[in-house]
């Protein structure tokens, strides 16, 4: 009963630490800097293309981060939000438009999310944008910005569908979705008739270290099989759907749609947690861990030796897991977040100091960039006909003194950032 306890208290931890590493995400960033790489339980959004000019943004905010105030008309407490978007010309940066909203309403305990929903901001097809959202609660005077780009460039992309639950009115701000719910897939641009369907189960393949002279292989299409369902020219319905990675495709194209558990991008079950250690752990050491009679003993004490203590412990335990909900949140491609290279990155390294991006690559630098003791990582994005969210790390031995310093770390229980 104590472990059980003990383990409880860590997974409840860990998810206080992922709102707590939110909060550092979302805060206020400069003009110069480029985009906030990673959306958190903070703060998340989608664009979704409704017409060849037209684009809604959804918004959602955590309830407990917003200040509520009593309306002067209603005399109820309410939030209030004010948001202002830029959007850039994607190669000269150049402000090309700027569009301003408000939004207001009740907040409850029995509601996680503050949602807002923006229609028809005109966005021109076929181009890549730049956008910096402002977002600022009126009651409280904070203020929070996020960048990034939206792509008009590609039919089938993310932000051409939407995937909504049955038993809510917002849709999922990712293409992940969880058993035991029944969705449908809808799109305005896109003719879905015109795709093919194709699943399989859940990929266990892991990137190999960033030192090795390995590379992350791509999916091979003889590992998908043909999924049927009925599908309409702008909906199909998605239900019954087995755990695994379901794969829409038009002509060399692909886009994945990740089906997990019903907490998905949080580790819920012993052995979901236990699977990343293979990032921290020697393979007969890893080995033991899923091998144990009992998983979550074996679970706890490998935290336990590696802070020494239940408090240590506890917060190796709730940073480690918080990154892997971040990588699942951001990096999920045709597979989970956390078994990608940049999930890899993340969970060991924490999040890069600063980082640049181009169209067709990523770079995340740790510590001061002028300093001759500073790591750059560069992702590559490779296209593929599985996902439009796959980066590839550039490999080299000169990373293998600091992946070992790194994970040492972890194991004598401290945290790298």
């Amino acid at each position: 009963m104590k472990v059980f306890k003990f383990l409880i208290l860590i997974i409840i931890c860990g998810m206080a630490f992922s709102q707590c590493g939110a909060r550092k995400m979302a805060k206020e960033y400069s003009q110069d800097e480029s985009r906030v790489i990673l959306q958190n339980d903070f703060i998340q959004l989608k664009f979704y293309h409704l017409s060849d000019d037209s684009t809604a943004l959804f918004l959602k905010i955590k309830n407990t981060e917003l200040l509520t105030a009593r309306d002067i008309e209603s005399k109820e407490l309410a939030a209030k939000i004010s948001g202002q978007m830029l959007l850039f010309n994607f190669d000269t940066n150049k402000i090309i438009d700027t569009i301003h909203f408000k939004a207001s309403g009740n907040t409850s305990k029995e509601k996680l999310y503050f949602y807002f929903y923006s229609v028809n901001f005109p966005l021109a097809d076929s181009k890549i944008y730049n956008y910096r959202l402002v977002l600022k609660d009126k009651n409280r005077g904070t203020q929070y910005s996020i960048n990034g780009t939206i792509n008009k460039t590609s039919e089938l992309s993310e932000e051409n569908i939407i995937l909504l639950q049955e038993e809510n009115s917002f849709p999922n701000f990712n293409l992940l979705i969880n058993e035991n719910s029944n969705y449908r897939l809808k799109s305005e641009r896109l003719d879905l008739t015109q795709t093919k369907l194709w699943f399989r189960s859940e990929s266990e393949s892991l990137p190999p270290p960033p030192y090795s002279s390995s590379r992350e292989g791509l999916p091979e299409m003889s590992g998908f099989g043909i999924f049927d369902t009925p599908i309409e020219k702008n909906e199909l319905v998605l239900e019954n759907l087995p755990l695994g990675d379901l794969l829409i495709t038009k002509d060399s194209v692909g886009l994945s749609i990740l089906n997990r558990p019903l907490k998905f991008p949080e580790l819920t079950s012993i052995s979901e947690m236990i699977s990343p250690l293979r990032y921290i752990s020697a393979r007969k050491e890893f080995e033991r861990l899923n091998s144990n009679s009992n998983l979550r003993v074996g679970l706890e004490k490998f935290w336990l030796d590696c802070g020494e203590n239940q408090e240590r412990a506890t917060e190796l335990m709730s940073a480690f897991y918080a990154r892997v909900q971040t990588a699942n949140l951001n990096f999920s491609s045709f597979k989970s977040g956390w078994k990608t290279d940049r999930g890899l990155i993340l969970i060991v390294f924490g999040s890069p100091t600063e980082f640049t991006f181009t169209p067709t690559s990523e770079t995340w630098v740790y510590g001061d960039k002028t300093d001759l003791g500073s790591i750059e990582f560069t992702f590559d994005k490779i296209i593929n006909g599985f996902s439009d969210n796959h980066f590839e790390l550039k490999r080299n031995s000169i990373y293998k003194s600091e992946w070992a310093k790194k994970v040492s770390a972890w194991r004598n229980g401290r945290i790298y950032n």
